[in-house]
């Protein structure tokens, strides 16, 4: 067990000062062009904006003990390391300076030690969950564990399908309806709760494999909230319960093969243009 300190006082500047930069490096993005000018620039904002927020929402864990404290201090250093190593040597193009962190020096000389960073590894971080996400997380790492694993390999190896019986458990545990109302037939009830179940959920999936475990219930998930939000109701009540139930998988086309998942570089067109025989649809090139 770790016998050093947290210092969650120093955590929290770093992390007020980084948020203060982001927000002058998004202004920077802006006036040099935007994301599709800036690709790179914009790429390593969205990184740093994200340590940043996962730290910031760290200090209410951190407060709950000293393990929890150690573990927000060591993200938080983390995220300040990571900062400044895309920051130097940009700092024109990112319209802040690494001297505007240079106060954490010491923070990080003490929370990137690696004799203390090996020293969390001596005890997990408690969940500090309730009850019903106790649940949500036992079910999932199992399935992960017994199911997924031994399979995974395999998989990656020989790059074959998600298999048929892994896609067929998941949908009896209910992987897929995490975020469809029980309305329509799913199992969430609204609120933060849906958020955080979804969450728990991928991450124990993905201790099995990211590839057929984690990343499989995300593409569902973003069908499903489109739907929650946009969908008519024909279309909630025709689609939610296929979505729940794994009837119907959905999949994200955002690639094309010279470009990967960079939508940003994407040359595919889509013209609103009349059909073969005069009807409303698109022209897509």
């Amino acid at each position: 067990m770790s016998t050093f300190e947290p210092d969650l006082h120093t955590a929290a500047s770093i992390i007020s000062a980084a948020r203060g930069m982001v927000d002058k490096a998004i202004a920077s993005l802006v006036a040099k062009g935007g994301p599709d000018a800036q690709q790179t620039l914009a790429y390593d904002i969205a990184h740093v904006a994200a340590q940043v927020e996962t730290a910031r929402s760290l200090l209410d864990y951190g407060a709950k003990g000293t393990t929890e404290g150690n573990i927000t201090c060591a993200f938080t250093a983390d995220m300040a390391h990571d900062f400044i190593t895309r920051l130097i040597g940009r700092e024109s193009l990112w319209g802040v300076q690494v001297a505007d962190l240079a106060f954490a020096n010491d923070f990080l000389t003490t929370y990137r030690d690696p004799a203390f960073l090996a020293s969390l590894a001596d005890v997990q971080g408690p969940r500090h969950l309730a009850d019903d996400f106790e649940m949500v997380q036992d079910t999932f790492r199992s399935y992960a564990m017994k199911v997924i694993a031994p399979k995974a390999e395999h998989v990656h190896r020989f790059n074959e399908d998600v298999p048929e019986d892994v896609i067929a458990g998941l949908a009896e545990i209910g992987a897929f309806g995490l975020s469809v109302p029980v309305e329509y037939d799913g199992f969430s009830e609204g609120g933060e709760g849906e958020y955080m179940a979804s969450v728990i959920a991928t991450e124990e999936l993905s201790r099995g494999s990211l590839g057929i475990g984690g990343s499989l219930i995300t593409r569902p998930e973003i069908l499903t909230r489109a739907l929650v939000k946009g969908g008519t109701e024909e279309q909630k009540h025709e689609w939610l319960p296929k979505l729940a139930s794994a009837e119907v998988l959905s999949a994200v086309a955002v690639t094309e093969p010279d470009y990967g998942s960079d939508v940003a570089g994407l040359k595919t067109t889509a013209v609103e243009a009349a059909g073969p025989n005069g009807e409303a649809g698109w022209l897509i090139n």
